[in-house]
């Protein structure tokens, strides 16, 4: 595979365009993801206002990453058109979970107790559990094209794992230690997969 720096540097109108975009939704995506990771935090260990912070931050999280997804389907469509396309229902399905759930969390659900089998956190835990597959997927597509670099297909698998692990162990609670472990590599592997995938989208 040749790196993503190694890559063509003429590029359509429309590629240049689509870069941009994802590198813009990428960095916004970047800074509420660590504001959620903020107010999840202030939730676990404060409470009270908390909450309702913690489930904003997370619907517009939700929405900003739409995007990304639609962005990243269009630059790997080209070379991995099936792969690419089963990508973008996973992450669509997947924020749209995430934000469907902050919704209901926000507009319906008075307890402030973890309950993660049912409601809108069992949605936003079901969602950042398919964000995790649909990153696996964009760490295999990364790897099989030339658009993303090998920091970047190795954090987005990065990512993809810490996640699916902070899913299966939310039943336990939020202080469970797969929860702690997978919450720990997936927010340290989210933001060296931004900021890779800026630079090589840049750089390209």
């Amino acid at each position: 595979m040749t790196a993503a720096h190694d890559a063509p540097l003429t590029l359509t109108a429309e590629e240049a365009s689509t870069r941009q975009s994802v590198r813009a939704w990428l960095l916004v995506s970047f800074v509420l993801f660590l504001l959620t990771i903020g107010a999840w935090i202030g939730f676990t260990t404060v409470g009270g206002i908390f909450f309702t912070i913690s489930d904003a931050v997370a619907l517009f999280l939700g929405a900003s990453m739409v995007p990304v997804v639609v962005g990243m389907d269009t630059l790997f469509r080209p070379d991995e058109l099936d792969l690419s396309k089963r990508a973008r229902w996973v992450g669509f399905v997947a924020m749209v979970l995430i934000a469907v759930g902050s919704i209901v969390i926000l507009t319906s659900e008075v307890s402030h107790e973890f309950v993660p089998a049912g409601g809108g956190l069992g949605m936003q835990i079901l969602g950042f559990a398919l964000v995790g597959v649909w990153l696996l997927m964009i760490g295999i597509l990364s790897g099989r094209t030339d658009l993303f670099g090998r920091r970047t297909e190795l954090s987005a698998k990065a990512v993809a794992v810490g996640f699916l692990l902070g899913s299966l162990g939310s039943p336990f609670g939020p202080d469970n230690v797969v929860v702690v472990l997978g919450g720990g590599i997936g927010l340290i592997a989210w933001i060296v997969w931004t900021l890779s995938s800026r630079a090589d989208l840049a750089s390209s």
